[in-house]
């Protein structure tokens, strides 16, 4: 059984990586308005002050971005991006709700992006609407749907854009979420053709973290997957071995500092206890230290220096 998704961080760590290419798959007209030569600026916390109720979970995914307008002005233009994964009758009302705050506090051009995770083909809320007495009030909002690229990932349009391996990666979850088997073949062959789309090594790493958390596989197909994923890798495509080693290599090092750290603690232990041993009665048989040393429960030894320094004789000890 896969553990349960968490659609938070990989959604935002997509957005915060791969923004561009991200618009340009899910909003071509929005992209093609932005000058990709300034540095789009994250307002999380920002948006977090303005909208203290936001709420962001598995389930949905709100972001505020800045980005620069390319028609020669200078002018700054915010985006507001909510990623939800289900149906939610309250989804207009929150998103004009949320316009209408952060435009209160920046009067500036701001667009609502709504990207829509859930299975449903047909429910594609886009428009705030209340109306009353004859007055009426209107929102409306761009949507996108990531179900409708299901039928689009092959298309040469769409095959360099680092953005489509994360919109592939969650819609194979999401029909294949209760059948490992198939999720496992589907995240190999999604593998496959991420190394050799011809990315850079840093995001090839990237996009494994996204596909880790977006394409969870049960502990124990994770080692013949790594095998199966050696064995597919073309001599020449040394980014995608490189990158697991890479993983591997990390892993290791944040075990061995973990290790390294608890041994030091056991080892100021052991020698803490000779230190009163050999204070209160001198030289310590070699028997007795090497029983000392053999301990690793760290609440053991503890209790030992409480003895070394209570016990009248070495022999008790």
């Amino acid at each position: 059984m896969t553990e349960p998704i968490d659609h938070d961080s990989p959604w935002k760590e997509a957005l915060d990586q791969f923004l561009q290419p991200f618009l340009e798959l899910t909003f071509p007209a929005i992209a093609a308005l932005i000058d990709w030569t300034a540095q789009p600026t994250p307002l999380e916390q920002e948006f977090r002050a303005l909208v203290p109720d936001a709420v962001s979970g598995p389930l949905r995914t709100d972001k505020l971005v800045e980005v620069r307008l390319l028609d020669g002005t200078g002018q700054w233009l915010l985006i507001h991006f909510e990623v939800q994964m289900q149906r939610d009758a309250d989804l207009p009302r929150r998103l004009y709700d949320y316009q209408h705050r952060i435009r209160q506090r920046h009067p500036v051009p701001l667009v609502t992006l709504a990207i829509l995770g859930d299975p449903s083909r047909t429910w594609r809320p886009d428009t705030y609407r209340v109306e009353f007495a004859g007055c009426h009030l209107e929102f409306r909002y761009l949507v996108c749907k990531l179900i409708d690229f299901e039928d689009q990932l092959d298309l040469p349009i769409h095959r360099h854009n680092r953005a489509i391996f994360v919109i592939a990666a969650h819609l194979a979850t999401q029909r294949h979420r209760q059948d490992p088997e198939h999720l496992y073949a589907l995240r190999l062959e999604l593998t496959v053709r991420l190394f050799g789309a011809g990315y850079t090594e840093d995001e090839i790493w990237k996009l494994l973290r996204l596909m880790d958390w977006l394409m969870p596989l049960p502990d124990e197909l994770m080692v013949p997957f790594r095998d199966d994923l050696h064995q597919l890798q073309h001599p020449n495509r040394m980014p995608y071995v490189t990158s697991f080693e890479r993983l591997s290599r990390q892993e290791g090092r944040r075990e061995g500092r973990q290790e390294g750290r608890q041994e030091g603690v056991l080892c100021a232990s052991r020698e803490s206890i000779f230190d009163v041993l050999e204070t209160r009665f001198g030289e310590i048989p070699f028997a007795l230290r090497e029983r000392v040393n053999a301990l690793d429960d760290e609440q053991a030894l503890k209790e030992l220096r409480r003895r070394a320094i209570l016990i009248p004789a070495l022999d008790q000890f």
